[in-house]
């Protein structure tokens, strides 16, 4: 895995201030994730009508202009509906598919695509460290929640576009090992390894998670993969969600309720609410949180329900 030009110049800029390292050496930063596949994609599949039935469209690519061209507007001042798709990041992440993540993020705040049951599934051997993290940024910022099917993985780098989710679950196998570099260059490779750790624990922080995750990837050589277990999954909030999104998510909750923070508390723990283990297809919401609705509010509860089956378009080997 190469690093993209981001991850290099900020690296080289730093360095460049606090050690008077010679500038070129920006360019020969690798950081390498095991595993690479032949083929990159953030893709997706929309919902369209067959002769009165309901089926998904053959995939198209959000790198691929035809396919995200929407050349219907409004029709007698009405504003066309948001077309409902399935999305899937596969293969080998790249920086291509940052740039795809940033015309999916358009299309949504645009109004013109609405993902069904908020979810991305993953199925991703690995790739680009830097594009990794900024698909995870990217799927955090849009409230996105991830997922890696029953008979997909989801490794290396694609462990970072999956820390994104801000809902997580992992059906299939999450993988993970420490980055290397590529150059075997001797010349201020400590202080390369040493950045490497800095934006590694600062991206682990951003989004919420222990830092015992980060010494958990550091801990697995980069020779190998280490499946993270299902009671690790949970204990790094890699499943389900993490403290500072449901301490947002039961704020917002009990402001909805009109009940103080101490009575919405009661009222889940009652409810015996798990902790966001699950999505509510479309509605942002905890599965179980409708029983604390329910509990608080009869009457007003939500719909709990999961997200609709699919498969994932294809999984790394």
């Amino acid at each position: 895995m190469v690093g993209q030009p981001g991850f290099g110049q900020a690296f080289t800029a730093n360095l460049l201030r606090k050690q008077r390292v010679v500038a070129a050496v920006g360019l020969l930063l690798g950081l390498g994730l095991q595993c690479f596949d032949l083929h990159a994609a953030l893709q997706f599949r929309s919902e369209e009508q067959v002769d009165g039935q309901q089926r998904w469209s053959a995939i198209r690519n959000y790198g691929d202009p035809a396919d995200t061209a929407y050349p219907r507007g409004s029709t007698n001042d009405a504003i066309a509906p948001a077309e409902k798709v399935r999305v899937f990041l596969s293969g080998d992440i790249t920086p291509a598919d940052v740039e795809s993540a940033g015309i999916m993020e358009s299309l949504l705040k645009s109004g013109k695509q609405k993902i069904e049951g908020n979810v991305v599934w993953l199925a991703s051997n690995g790739g680009d460290i830097d594009a990794g993290m900024a698909i995870g940024r990217l799927l955090r910022r849009l409230g996105i929640s991830t997922l890696v099917g029953r008979d997909d993985q989801c490794l290396s780098a694609c462990v970072f576009a999956f820390m994104g989710g801000e809902r997580r679950r992992v059906e299939g196998r999450l993988g993970i090992h420490r980055p290397y570099f590529l150059s075997t260059e001797a010349t201020g490779r400590e202080a390369r390894f040493r950045y490497l750790e800095k934006v590694l624990k600062a991206f682990v922080w951003e989004m919420d998670f222990p830092d015992s995750l980060y010494e958990a990837v550091m801990r697995v050589p980069p020779e190998s993969m280490q499946i993270v277990s299902p009671a690790d999954l949970k204990r790094f909030y890699l499943e389900g969600i993490s403290p500072l999104t449901e301490d947002r998510i039961d704020a917002a909750s009990a402001r909805r309720l009109n009940l103080s923070m101490v009575e919405y508390l009661k009222r889940k723990a009652l409810a015996q609410a798990p902790a966001c283990a699950f999505f509510a297809a479309g509605e942002g919401l905890c599965e179980g949180e409708g029983k604390v609705q329910e509990a608080a509010a009869p009457g007003g509860m939500a719909d709990g329900s999961k997200p609709g089956g699919a498969a994932a378009i294809g999984h790394a080997d």
